[in-house]
């Protein structure tokens, strides 16, 4: 008897789960300890598009985007973030200090399980051997990486990426991405330049 009560308050200190899609969401962020965010000039650019990165470009194909009606939310809400930490937009490719590039992907789950009742009611065993389920779930996730390049490299630097995933509701919810972009900023307080 006194093990089973610590075993009860134990499991009534776990939560019954998410109720809606934005509790499974994730926002994840990572930067270049090396580099000097604050010593840049302050200018940033980003394409006026976003690549969805599917099989297109594995298939030979060139790249689809996100609709610009989608894209342009995102984007607004980039720039909105990156001005407020001081940074001035540019479309001057060459002059900007750093470029922001998001893209997106989605990703689809799906589980499959056969029940074999048989297991339980071993009597009714000639009446068939039990039903499949299939459910699945998809996931979408906006990727921004932050890169910098100058004539001492070969390459550009990635310098910072914010990640965003989560699951896609059948109702498209731009207020949970824009959301997620706030907080991927507010996870990086070193991007601010003012």
């Amino acid at each position: 008897m006194i093990i089973v009560i610590p075993a009860l308050l134990v499991g009534a200190c776990y939560p019954a789960g998410p109720e809606y899609y934005e509790d499974l969401d994730v926002v994840a962020t990572r930067y270049d300890r090396d580099f000097n965010f604050a010593s840049t000039n302050k200018t940033f650019t980003m394409p006026d598009q976003i690549v969805k990165i599917d099989g297109s470009i594995a298939e030979g194909e060139g790249p689809n985007y996100l609709p610009d009606a989608v894209a342009n939310q995102i984007i607004a809400q980039i720039k909105t973030n990156m001005e407020s930490y001081g940074w001035t937009f540019t479309e001057d490719e060459e002059a900007a200090a750093v470029t922001l590039l998001p893209a997106v992907w989605t990703n689809t789950t799906v589980y499959y399980y056969y029940d074999y009742w048989c297991w339980y009611y071993y009597y009714y065993c000639g009446w068939g051997w039990g039903y499949p389920t299939a459910t699945s779930y998809t996931t979408g996730t906006l990727l921004m990486a932050m890169t910098s390049y100058n004539e001492d490299l070969a390459e550009p630097q990635r310098v910072w990426v914010g990640a965003i995933n989560g699951l896609l509701s059948g109702a498209y919810d731009v207020s949970r991405v824009q959301q997620g972009i706030d907080q991927a900023f507010i996870q990086s307080p070193y991007l601010k330049v003012n």
